[in-house]
């Protein structure tokens, strides 16, 4: 009998090791329960939408959106794409004001560099001319948004002239 009661507490703190050892990847739940972790935030993101605090015009076809994707192209194919390694690659196109005042694309070189994630939060990590730059995002299932409580975008002035605007922006990325 003592052998089966030693036998039975051997076994029980063999699988209590086994089962504590494991190493077990955190994972958090964004608001709508969506797992939330690595292995889930890595993949391709395009940019699906660019929202303005302003309404903009940039189309000149009179109706003003605060979106600013359904107002021009330029932003087409900005995307980003979070490798499971721990790395990025960034594409970044938008519109601008040439020096003529007039409307025009642009498109940036690629960034690379790490990311991080904590709960909910993805960090982007790179260097912009020696200087190390973090950007956070919002993970929310298959969704990345960057929000900029005040900043710089196009717009256009009552007679069409592009002109800068400060107001608030949120990008989104959709994988």
């Amino acid at each position: 009998m003592k052998t089966i009661k030693f036998s039975a507490a051997v076994l029980s703190v063999i699988t209590l090791f086994s089962i504590s050892s494991c190493n077990i990847e955190p994972v958090d739940s964004d608001l709508l329960g969506n797992l939330i972790n690595p292995a889930s935030v890595a993949g391709t993101y395009r940019m699906t939408a660019f929202n303005t605090g302003i309404p903009t015009d940039l189309n000149n076809d009179r109706v003003a959106s605060t979106n600013q994707m359904l107002e021009t192209t330029c932003f087409n194919g900005s995307s980003i794409i979070v490798n499971p390694d721990g790395t990025f690659i960034a594409t970044s196109k938008g519109v601008d004001i040439s020096a003529s005042s007039s409307i025009t694309c642009f498109s940036d070189p690629d960034i690379t560099g790490t990311w991080t994630l904590n709960a909910t939060v993805l960090k982007l990590t790179y260097i912009d001319t020696g200087v190390v730059v973090d950007e956070l995002f919002s993970v929310s299932g298959n969704t990345l948004l960057y929000s900029v409580p005040q900043g710089q975008v196009v717009g256009t002035s009552s007679t069409n002239v592009p002109i800068f605007l400060t107001t608030s922006y949120n990008i989104v990325y959709t994988k």
